[in-house]
């Protein structure tokens, strides 16, 4: 994501000391309709993966996984829901290649019941990791530091409310690593601090509108008629896929050939892209196999469009040519895919979008493709079929009616290819319509709680409203959904990220527990020459509490120390006018009153106050 991200904090080009506790919310859930009488069973099917909220600021931040478990609310119990196989190499995941797909971890059987805790756990040695920048620039080792205080690299969240594990129905964990928070990575001057953040991933009301990363592993088993197979990951975990006669299926060996699910011998590599069941269970749509697992095509995800031209796109994939033993290296490599008349187009496998290269201007830098080709050992590239795995768009919202709503202003343009896209203003603007698809019609939430999603149109633009009264610009992200009436994008889901007060900004009253709230001085994205106030409550409790962090400079020592999350017991202490400065993000929040008035009150996602000691 390039406009709903983190913002970095200024660091003094010192050394860092850093203190603190990972700053995370609930993360899980479960999806699915158990059925009216559903079996005894003390036992469930779970099904554990891991996705990433996305961010344009950087290529790879690669993090080494140990483990996943879950704790039972009745009698307390932690259970592993995954861990690499015993002896095996943890595997290391870039948490960007899972921007708008999920990884795939695990599906286990547990005891049925009620779980309220999650713990994952990274390896958080800074060699383990890779850090790449978006201008290709790595982040050494030695300048990456990691706020672990727990010394085991333990993120543990409560899960509120408590997931249900039940019989019948389909069970699934999403843990959503969230590089787009403002605290995940702070760096200045190639000083990094990883502070990873977790947040709640709904799931999609249809299952099968999860976006899968491809699978890549050995081929353990395959049933004799050819409806399943078994794929023994790199990482040790035993996937079963489902599969029937419209499984595609490629022997990369012998492209000439033309084998079925059944003719897939044991004991060759195989790269399978999947989608899940309602029941939960994993369908095959795709494979290809060889004896020789650096043959097969590229890793998923399959590509993030880079840019576009008038009859191309340029996608940054993966190539999976370079191995280390059994755990293989992935290089970001850019391809050149050109677009011809036949060239088809769908969107998230199945809907249509029309063919040739009246698509491309519907097409966003950012977007996720999975691109055919009519022939890949042929140069140029020309694309059979592109299909639109993850469509989004992102910026400042110019204006919102309850009809529509647009993104425009400095720096939007770059996303889209100007001149191509329809409705693109001079002024580079691109309205959007509210989607009215089944299933997938229009709703909004503030950034990190997916949970109090709204379908009202009306408050979304008394909201926007009401930020842009207060001088602050207004940065959404907007998920879309292929409208096959119209033949364009609506917007699906639109999250309004924090909306940062604009600096320099001071405490002008400080914080006090009984009011619960602090005064900022600041100023208009518009007119910096007129102060401003605004009373900035801060919040203790709930999905978005809010986490505070310190910058503490020592003129004597000249070594920062970067202290998270400050808690609460020792806010009053340190907002106070007595600070150098404070960056604070906020979200406005509506209350109606029974007589029907309304009131409107600022709330803190985050604050990094700065202060100086002695």
């Amino acid at each position: 994501m390039h406009r709903v991200s983190r913002p970095r904090p200024a660091v003094a080009q010192a050394a860092l000391l850093v203190a603190g506790l990972l700053a995370l919310t609930a993360c899980g859930s479960t999806s699915g309709t158990a059925s009216s009488t559903p079996p005894v069973s003390s036992t469930a099917p779970l099904s554990v993966l891991i996705t990433d909220s996305p961010s344009d600021d950087w290529q790879q931040v690669s993090v080494q996984l140990l483990s996943v478990s879950l704790r039972n609310q009745a009698d307390k119990s932690w259970v592993q829901v995954w861990a690499p196989e015993s002896g095996a190499t943890p595997p290391t995941v870039n948490l960007v290649d899972l921007n708008g797909v999920a990884q795939f971890l695990n599906q286990i059987t547990i005891p049925t019941g009620a779980y309220d805790r999650v713990q994952l756990t990274i390896n958080t040695d800074p060699a383990t990791m890779t850090l790449v920048g978006d201008d290709g620039n790595t982040i050494d080792a030695a300048n990456i530091m990691v706020v672990d205080p727990s010394h085991k690299g333990q993120i543990t969240i409560d899960l509120s409310p408590a997931i249900q594990v039940a019989a019948g129905q389909a069970n699934v964990l999403q843990v959503d690593f969230d590089l787009a928070h403002p605290l995940s990575i702070v760096e200045q001057s190639g000083k990094v601090i990883l502070n990873l953040q977790l947040r709640c991933k709904a799931v999609p009301r249809s299952l099968a509108d999860i976006q899968f990363a491809r699978t890549i592993g050995q081929v353990k088993q395959v049933a004799a008629d050819g409806t399943s197979l078994v794929v023994t990951t790199d990482q040790g975990v035993d996937v079963t896929f489902g599969a029937n006669a419209n499984t595609i299926v490629v022997n990369v060996d012998d492209t000439s050939a033309t084998p079925a699910v059944k003719d897939i011998p044991a004991g060759v590599y195989a790269l399978v892209a999947s989608n899940m069941n309602a029941d939960g269970t994993l369908y095959a749509r795709r494979i290809w196999f060889s004896t020789d697992e650096a043959k097969l095509p590229k890793y998923s995800p399959e590509g993030i469009v880079r840019r576009i031209g008038p009859n191309w796109i340029q996608v940054l994939d993966k190539n999976a040519g370079s191995q280390h033993g059994r755990v293989p290296r992935w290089l970001w490599n850019p391809n050149l895919v050109y677009v011809d008349a036949n060239t088809t187009w769908t969107f998230q496998t199945s809907v249509a979008m029309g063919t040739g290269t009246s698509v491309l201007p519907y097409i966003r830098r950012g977007f996720r493709v999975s691109v055919e080709y009519v022939d890949a050992n042929a140069s140029p590239k020309v694309a059979k079929s592109i299909n639109v795995q993850s469509a989004h768009d992102e910026g400042a919202i110019r204006s919102a009616t309850t009809t529509s709503f647009a993104f425009g202003g400095f720096g939007y343009c770059h996303g889209w290819a100007f001149g191509l896209t329809p409705n693109m203003a001079a002024v580079c603007s691109h309205e959007w319509t509210y989607s009215t698809v089944a299933d997938h019609a229009f709703s909004w939430w503030f950034y990190g709680l997916p949970s109090g999603s709204s379908a009202n149109v009306q408050d979304f633009v008394d909201t926007v409203a009401q930020a842009k009264t207060a001088g602050l610009r207004v940065f959404a992200r907007a998920e879309l959904y292929w409208d096959t009436t119209n033949n364009m994008w609506a917007a699906e889901n639109v999250i309004l990220a924090p909306e940062k007060i604009p600096g320099p900004a001071k405490v002008t009253t400080g914080y006090t527990a009984a009011s619960g709230t602090m005064g900022v001085s600041t100023f208009s994205w518009d007119d910096d020459a007129t102060p401003a106030e605004m009373t900035v409550a801060l919040d203790q409790a709930g999905d978005l509490q809010t986490v505070v962090g310190s910058f503490a400079w020592n003129s004597t020592t000249r070594v920062i120390t970067f202290t998270v999350p400050v808690t609460p017991d020792q806010w009053e202490a340190l907002l106070t006018p007595a600070l150098q400065g404070v960056k604070v993000w906020v979200r406005p929040e509506k209350t109606t009153a029974t007589d029907g008035t309304v009131t409107w009150t600022w709330h803190a996602y985050t604050v990094l106050a700065y202060q100086v000691t002695d």
